[in-house]
């Protein structure tokens, strides 16, 4: 038995927007299954779809999967020395074939190291993304972290989270996180 479409709505409202999804049939979360189960939709959604500002958006699907999840590892980021970002918090984005990237809550990155550039950039999957400069790093750390400041619904988790281009900084380390009580 398929759960009905009001409470698959209700816990999911912030990842769906418009009319990307049509209607019950398009649920596939058994009654009873825990809220934090992933829904499964089906892909019967317009290709053509695209954002307010006229851009693609696509939906992830088994052609193209996306997963964000809680990375239990201690994330931290350096670069000549200095620790750009250091978090227990990243969320680690999983793409197609693509390798994992760590998405580090802005508030575990050191802001006063790093500069806005007026690069930008589109994927379809996740929206527009800004880019930020490690001057410390100089031509090496041009445009090395970006963000989502809106994210498309589907990845709506990645918002307020900074990712780095592994070969801009000296190290993206994940480090063992004390299970709880041990340190």
């Amino acid at each position: 038995m398929l759960c009905d479409f009001e409470a698959c709505a209700r816990i999911e409202a912030e990842q769906i927007i418009g009319d990307m999804i049509a209607g019950p049939e398009r649920c596939r979360r058994p009654l009873g299954m825990a809220a934090s189960a992933p829904y499964v939709f089906r892909r019967n959604i317009n290709p053509e779809m695209t954002s307010m500002s006229g851009k693609p958006i696509k939906i992830p699907g088994p052609d193209h999967p996306i997963t964000v999840e809680h990375n239990p590892s201690r994330v931290v980021v350096k670069l000549g020395g200095r620790v750009i970002a250091d978090t227990h918090d990243a969320l680690t984005l999983r793409e197609a074939s693509y390798p994992p990237v760590q998405y580090i809550p802005r508030k575990d990155v050191d802001m006063s190291l790093l500069e806005r550039t007026d690069h930008e950039s589109h994927c379809p999957y996740k929206g527009d993304a800004s880019y930020y400069s490690i001057p410390d790093g100089g031509e090496r750390s041009k445009n090395a972290i970006w963000t989502y400041e809106a994210p498309n619904p589907a990845v709506a988790n990645i918002k307020g989270h900074m990712a780095f281009y592994p070969d801009r900084v000296d190290s993206i380390e994940e480090l063992p996180s004390p299970e709880a009580g041990q340190f």
